[in-house]
């Protein structure tokens, strides 16, 4: 089976078709546009983050998952098709049967693959993938996530059949299972490196096997030449065109697009708003920019921290900050303002809850005086003798910078006094799970509106992405409710009625849709993208 139980995500066409079309992308040359050597079979992308880890069931960076998709598959994908329309295509496994509960899916697998250390791939490895998320030595975040709260177990029906088998309904593991976080590497790496140790060492069955990782320089792969299973969306029917398939890490923005213009790279990733303007000017690059599915770049609000535990400051740092403004004067209308907790393309979204938290400084103070804020004669308001400050921790390299700074001028017109710190992701991750901060920072990738479980559902408040710390067994019980349910409508309107009903106890400050945004040159072609926006260089070459 390859056809979707729930209403297919549709995309906006102008994105993919931007991406797709050789007639659009022909539309992108300057007359000093920048290619490389046709002959080259060595691309190099430069990245803007760090790793946490190159193990898919560990990572929770979309930037690596975006990375090692090149060396993992995952056991079915879901990509557009042609007209944009996502689908289910086969990926290590040949077909699929979920059953009409939602409780068990069964997969049969490809007889002909072998993981790029010589390990067949087989019933046995899928196992023991599964049995690598839900070790604890693992610390899995987004993989452990997706399998859900429920997870029961693999059974090996035979060497080539899986079943998987959940406690409960789990609706959303269709999308989940295509999300290269629960891609298959190999079970003898794993037995040999250890749950710790394989981060450094991934093998799986992808088109590029790795060959080094060097810490805050580069990450390098070649191709397996035994390939010989992609997706039906990418046209390659065997090997990647590519030989070797470089990223580099390049943290500042102008050392990203420094290297692109030079030709040390040859594709970019999110370079800075003025770049990106200068860019689509002078057309001497291709600019991709590809809505994705998942949760906006904006500020999680903690409410278990004084004086973010009061709802009415909650909803005044809501109402004080204007996103269209932010994007048109910080980002330069790189990106779209967000003014919800999910992205137009991802289920669950209600357009009319864009519009609850509107632009409203005069409310803003309303709802801060109400709280018993007053006002000083600097503007600044205070209450018991206590000025009302709020504390913003922001990822070092991840764009929050400047558009963060925005939000401390936008709140300080209120009265809010905000300040600003910026720390490495892991670091700062483990500083949200503890709380230590007002207003945290994200952006989310995902396939499926159980993303709310993600970020919402309190037994993700310790080591998950619960950085609201909302503990509500009501929003728990209504997210595992809707996973349970199979039929496309009454899943929509469930997660559609929870997304408002979080969107009510103002916890995120909403600031631009998260999208795929890539710069690179002209004569780079076969790039492919996928829901979450993610690039995907298996039939990639230079022209």
């Amino acid at each position: 089976m390859f056809l979707d139980r729930r209403r297919l995500l549709q995309f906006g066409g102008v994105g993919l078709l931007a991406a797709g079309s050789s007639s659009l992308l022909a539309a992108c040359k300057g007359a000093n546009s920048a290619t490389a050597s046709s002959a080259s079979t060595t691309l190099t992308v430069g990245v803007y983050q760090e790793p946490d880890t190159l193990d898919p069931a560990a990572t929770g960076l979309a930037m690596v998952a975006m990375m090692i998709t090149h060396i993992f598959d995952p056991l079915i994908w879901w990509l557009p098709d042609s007209s944009g329309t996502n689908q289910f295509y086969p990926g290590l496994a040949k077909s699929y049967k979920a059953s009409a509960d939602a409780r068990t899916y069964t997969f049969t697998l490809r007889q002909d693959v072998d993981f790029h250390d010589g390990t067949h791939f087989d019933a046995k490895a899928v196992k023991a993938n599964f049995d690598h998320v839900v070790d604890p030595a693992t610390k899995s975040r987004s993989a452990a996530s997706g399998l859900g709260p429920d997870y029961d177990k693999v059974e090996i029906v035979d060497d080539y059949t899986v079943r998987i088998h959940f406690k409960q309904p789990n609706a959303s593991f269709l999308h989940n299972v295509t999300a290269i976080t629960l891609g298959m590497q190999s079970p003898a790496a794993i037995k040999q490196y250890g749950a710790a140790g394989v981060s450094n060492h991934p093998v799986g069955t992808g088109p590029f096997k790795f060959v080094e990782y060097q810490a805050q320089d580069h990450v390098s792969l070649e191709r397996y030449d035994k390939y010989a299973w992609a997706p039906e969306p990418f046209a390659l029917t065997g090997k990647a065109k590519l030989e070797k398939l470089d990223f580099k890490i390049l943290l500042d923005t102008n050392a990203r697009y420094n290297a692109l213009r030079s030709g040390q790279i040859q594709i970019a990733q999110n370079l800075d708003p003025d770049t990106i303007a200068s860019i689509q000017k002078s057309k001497q690059f291709t600019h991709y920019n590809v809505p994705s599915t998942g949760q906006p770049y904006g500020l999680p609000i903690n409410i278990d921290k004084a004086p973010t535990d009061d709802i009415r400051v909650r909803q005044a740092i809501l109402h004080a900050v204007d996103q269209k403004s932010l994007n048109e004067k910080v980002l330069h209308g790189a990106y779209t303002p967000a003014y919800n907790i999910l992205t137009p393309s991802t289920p669950g979204y209600v357009k009319a809850n864009d519009s609850m938290f509107a632009y409203d400084p005069a409310k803003s103070k309303s709802l801060l005086d109400q709280a018993g804020w007053t006002a000083g004669a600097d503007g600044s308001r205070s209450k018991g003798g206590k000025k009302l400050e709020v504390e913003i921790l922001i990822q070092s390299a991840n764009g929050f910078d400047l558009p963060a700074q925005f939000v401390v001028n936008a709140l300080q017109q209120v009265g809010i006094s905000a300040s600003t710190k910026s720390q490495p992701f892991t670091t700062a991750a483990a500083s949200y799970n503890q709380g230590v901060e007002n207003l945290a920072a994200v952006f989310f990738y995902s396939l499926d509106a159980y993303l709310l479980h993600t970020i919402y559902d309190s037994s993700q408040i310790k080591s998950g992405f619960n950085w609201s710390h909302l503990d509500d067994p009501s929003i728990d019980r209504a997210i595992n409710k809707a996973n349970t349910i199979a039929d496309p409508d009454a899943s929509a309107a469930a997660y559609s009625k929870i997304s408002t009903d979080i969107m009510k106890k103002a916890l995120f400050l909403p600031l631009w849709n998260v999208s795929g945004v890539y710069d690179g040159v002209t004569n780079l072609k076969g790039i492919k993208f996928g829901p979450t926006g993610y690039s995907y260089f298996h039939s990639a070459s230079f022209t």
